[in-house]
């Protein structure tokens, strides 16, 4: 592998630029979109604020659209750049600095372009504003795996766990490709049976090829190949809680995926319905150093108007001693086991 990969494929975000100008009639711009093959280029990292990578998209599309654009082709490029600028709020350590249409000859090599992935087949399968986590299991172990996946999605995680995810209805292959093709990392439940799959091997390798980050969780079996220098998450399916906790502690400490892990835990803590989902993200608070002032707004909002959060034993006392708010209740008392 080589270099960083941005946190989302370039043709999920092609996809969803196509729908924007769509909707909008700049049929110029969705002419250039749909004949491009796009990728993403790391033009330059600096060190400050946790790391920041500051990202191009190339565009390369065919002579003959290339001259039809290239007259306001500035003007196509900043505009496409613009209609991109929830990439910005989204990922605040990885911006989008340009994007540059290029010509590519007839019969020239050219960059692989994935296929191409709509809003609505994602939504279908990972819910909106999850961090979207591949659960590469054995179908053996199917009822305790869906055990876990309830425990990650107290933690911002929606798992993707095929034998229950697939409607009957559908292709199971192409929804695992689904999958496959818009998660934004995978864990690896290695259990003694593990290599007993024709499967697994083969969804490691596909993440692997993305250049997505694979945790190798080591139930009975320790990691190997490609991804076995990735430090390893040891637990036990039989309990499933220590287990997710732990998986959700890994994405936070990994760069590759600790920005879109916080900002699911700050979504997941501000749309609460339960006191015991609430109970376990706030667990995980000490783990993040990073909040933005927008996601430090909207935790101190949910403590004041979400039920499952302001009436959650010590919770809403507790973020706003982290934040170095005063209590707004005579009865908030100080603490000395504030979170983080």
């Amino acid at each position: 592998m080589s270099g960083p990969a941005f946190p989302t494929p370039a043709d999920e975000v092609i996809s969803i630029a196509l729908e924007i100008f769509r909707k909008n009639r700049q049929t110029q711009i969705v002419d250039i979109l749909e004949g491009a093959q796009p990728w993403f280029d790391a033009i330059n990292f600096d060190n400050w604020n946790g790391g920041i990578t500051t990202w191009a998209l190339r565009l390369q599309v065919p002579v003959a659209i290339y001259a039809g654009a290239e007259p306001d082709l500035g003007k196509i490029e900043t505009a496409i750049k613009s209609r991109l600028g929830y990439l910005a709020r989204q990922y605040p350590n990885q911006p989008l600095e340009e994007v540059t249409i290029l010509p590519i000859a007839p019969g020239a090599k050219t960059q692989d372009r994935k296929v191409s992935i709509s809003e609505s087949e994602v939504r279908r399968i990972w819910p909106d504003h999850r961090f979207r986590l591949f659960l590469s299991h054995v179908s053996v172990h199917k009822i305790q795996v869906a055990k876990l996946k309830d425990e990650l999605s107290r933690r911002g995680i929606a798992a993707f766990v095929a034998h229950e995810a697939i409607e009957p209805s559908l292709e199971w292959q192409k929804e695992i490709e689904l999958g496959l093709r818009s998660m934004h990392a995978l864990a690896a439940l290695l259990t003694a049976d593990f290599h007993s799959s024709k499967w697994t091997d083969q969804e490691i390798g596909w993440a692997l090829g993305r250049d997505l980050f694979v945790l190798p969780v080591r139930l009975q079996t320790d990691p190997y190949g490609f991804f076995g220098k990735t430090q390893a998450v040891s637990g036990s399916l039989d309990k499933p809680d220590v287990l997710a906790h732990a998986i959700t502690v890994a994405l936070l400490k990994n760069t590759q995926t600790h920005g879109e892990m916080r900002r699911s835990i700050v979504e997941t803590f501000a749309t609460s319905s339960s006191v015991v989902t609430t109970q376990a993200l706030v667990k995980l608070m000490p783990k993040i150093d990073d909040f933005t002032d927008d996601e430090k707004k909207r935790l101190l909002e949910a403590c004041e108007n979400v039920p499952a959060v302001s009436t959650a034993y010590h919770v809403p006392r507790k973020i706003r001693e982290a934040f170095g708010i005063a209590p707004t209740k005579p009865e908030e008392t100080p603490t000395e086991d504030v979170p983080f």
